[in-house]
């Protein structure tokens, strides 16, 4: 909100490294409340959500969530489909069936369910190396044939406060096959991605996030800075009767698809994009004004950005926050 004098909202320090702060602070300057644009005139601005906005994967951990939590549909033949043979298949739902045939109070101390983590959290590194990224991204989201999406919003919800407040660590686990198995338990808001949310907001920038996550999840966490739903976008599936299939929607938000979705439901090119990421170089490289990268180890972003002038600035300066205050806020908001 504009003060009295006609001043544009101001960007706190926090771990913003000076050039970074800079530059977002002159943005902010120039915003369009400032200007005097029009509400149907306001910039666009683009966030990316997983390791831009938190520290951590909520697509990642929820996953892990509904894994822990039995609550796949083990039960339907099309969540089956979605796994390939070569991964396993044919062993893992044999394993899953005898584990849900083990009481729930008995369940957690049977060396069957941890024969289950371990190979139902093995799944995505088995199908990463026999198919890349690319396909991983579409094919966790078809994980979720058989459930409805207020099922997703439900447990996300629940999901994500137990890992607002849950300590960050690496949880491992190891398959019969000998596979490691690496979990990042744990999940933060940034506190400086947060105020640069609400600041832009002020200001009168339309603020957009576009994830690789599932678009339900993203939108339960979204609440948590202010965005309202209709502007989270995120990878999802064809729903039929009410329940999610195993069909993709397009464009599958990856690299480029990031970009093609910004112009089927955005329409504007983005005056800043934020990533920290590949998956979001392209969409970076349409910031208009400001791209934004969130260096958390991208060797592209960090060789494109020193070439093309963005700012760059290292996550690990940035604070994380997971106090019951942030989660009372999502509660609210939701």
């Amino acid at each position: 909100m504009i003060d009295k004098l006609g001043n544009p909202p101001r960007l706190s320090f926090g771990g913003w490294r000076e050039d970074v702060h800079r530059r977002l602070s002159d943005l902010l300057e120039g915003g369009p409340a400032v200007s005097g644009g029009s509400c149907g005139d306001a910039p666009v601005v683009v966030f990316d959500f997983d390791n831009t906005c938190i520290f951590g994967d909520i697509g990642e951990l929820f996953s892990h969530f509904l894994i822990d939590e039995m609550r796949y549909r083990y039960d339907l033949d099309d969540f089956w489909e979605q796994i390939h043979v070569d991964d396993g298949r044919v062993e893992l739902r044999e394993l899953t069936e005898r584990v849900l045939a083990v009481d729930v109070a008995e369940r957690v101390d049977s060396k069957l369910y941890h024969q289950y983590l371990a190979q139902m959290g093995a799944l995505y590194g088995r199908r990463l190396m026999r198919a890349g990224k690319r396909d991983c991204y579409e094919w966790a989201v078809r994980l979720h044939a058989g459930l409805t999406p207020h099922e997703l919003t439900r447990w996300t919800a629940e999901a994500i406060e137990r890992e607002l407040v849950r300590e960050i660590y690496i949880e491992k686990r190891q398959t019969r096959r000998g596979e490691d198995v690496e979990i990042g338990r744990g999940i933060r808001l940034l506190r400086e991605m947060y105020e640069l949310i609400q600041a832009l907001d002020k200001a009168g920038f339309e603020v957009w996030i576009i994830s690789a996550t599932n678009i339900w999840s993203v939108r339960v966490f979204g609440a948590y800075f202010g965005v309202p739903p209709e502007r989270v976008l995120g990878n999802q599936v064809e729903i039929e009767n009410g329940v999610l299939t195993g069909k993709t929607c397009t464009p599958v938000l990856f690299r480029e698809g990031k970009v093609a979705i910004i112009d089927e439901v955005i329409g504007k090119r983005p005056m800043l994009v934020a990533g920290d990421s590949v998956t979001d170089y392209e969409m970076l490289c349409e910031a208009q004004e400001l791209a934004l990268v969130i260096d958390s180890g991208s060797t592209l972003l960090r060789s494109e950005g020193k070439k093309r002038g963005w700012a760059i600035q290292p996550q690990s300066e940035l604070s994380a926050t997971s106090n019951m205050e942030m989660v009372e806020k999502g509660r609210e908001r939701r």
